[in-house]
């Protein structure tokens, strides 16, 4: 009896521990952000020259690498190829100060543009015109860079759709992931991605799926993770997708650390007043900075369509 006793008692253990690991531990979604800021290491000023990959609008809402390869599901790891399609780029200047304060700067022959976010406010500026209320999405990329400590960072997310309470564990590229803001494989929550082993993030979905199947209408992929000054971790490479869609890519070039910069460089008020303000998006003139317009219009019509 007592042998019975004892060999039921050793299975049930046996049987929790093969639970446990197969299931493993979840850590709050609160710890893992922290986590990621101390792994990213950034300094408090930073300029970053990068390459920002424009790629056009096609009427199948699919970049030419999805339809090449048949990509097209609403499987994370099927996404586009980034060299399939022939986009548009331009040389980009970011800088930060943190907590809080983002610049980004590109001049080119046919368009310019100004974006600033600074103590929560936000500042557009395409072709000289400032736009009012353009929230651009493809700079929250830049949020999870922003903040040097985690209570504004847990804050911040929560405030853009990401339920810091919930966190579960998931696999992306073979890659056991934690994700912050759903129960993995649900794709109808904002959400973040971390790397399990190094904690950096690899995946946001800033607006989800309306639909069971279908793609999150805007996410962003950070990929091949550098370091730069032995320390620092930044990716190499950033991509932004529009149900499915490779709508845009950064490249990173350098990063350097800075000091001293202007505060006015990032004081809104200030750039505000050497700029006029336009009610509408300025007049189409093709190419490129027509593609950048059509971004902002789309991510305004989906992002603030609310979703359950």
């Amino acid at each position: 009896m007592l042998r019975s006793a004892v060999i039921f008692s050793l299975a049930c253990l046996l049987a929790t521990a093969v639970c446990t690991a197969a299931s493993g531990y979840v850590l709050p979604a609160p710890f893992v952000a922290e986590q990621m800021q101390e792994h990213l290491n950034l300094p408090d000023q930073m300029e970053i020259t990068q390459q920002l990959h424009v790629y056009p609008d096609e009427a199948d809402g699919k970049s030419q690498g999805a339809e090449r390869l048949g990509k097209t599901s609403a499987d994370p790891e099927k996404v586009s190829d980034p060299e399939a399609s022939g986009p548009a780029s331009f040389s980009q200047t970011v800088r930060y100060s943190r907590p809080g304060a983002y610049r980004s700067d590109i001049n080119a022959p046919d368009f310019s543009q100004i974006y600033i976010e600074s103590s929560g406010s936000q500042l557009f500026v395409l072709d000289g015109k400032i736009l009012e209320d353009s929230r651009q999405w493809y700079a929250c990329y830049k949020d999870l860079f922003m903040f040097s400590s985690r209570p504004p960072l847990v804050r911040h997310l929560e405030q853009l759709g990401v339920d810091m309470n919930i966190s579960s564990l998931g696999r992306l590229n073979k890659k056991t992931v934690y994700v912050a803001g759903a129960g993995y494989p649900d794709l109808s929550r904002a959400q973040v991605w971390f790397d399990k082993n190094t904690f950096l993030p690899v995946r946001w979905i800033v607006a989800p799926a309306k639909k069971t199947g279908q793609q999150p209408a805007f996410e962003i992929r950070y990929l091949d993770w550098q370091r730069f000054d032995d320390r620092i971790r930044y990716p190499g490479k950033i991509e932004f997708y529009e149900n499915g869609r490779l709508a845009r890519a950064v490249t990173v070039e350098k990063l350097d650390r800075i000091s001293g910069v202007p505060a006015s460089d990032f004081d809104i008020s200030t750039v505000r007043k050497k700029y006029q303000s336009a009610s509408e998006v300025p007049e189409n003139r093709g190419g490129a900075a027509e593609e950048v317009r059509r971004q902002i219009e789309e991510f305004k019509k989906i992002y603030e369509t609310p979703t359950q």
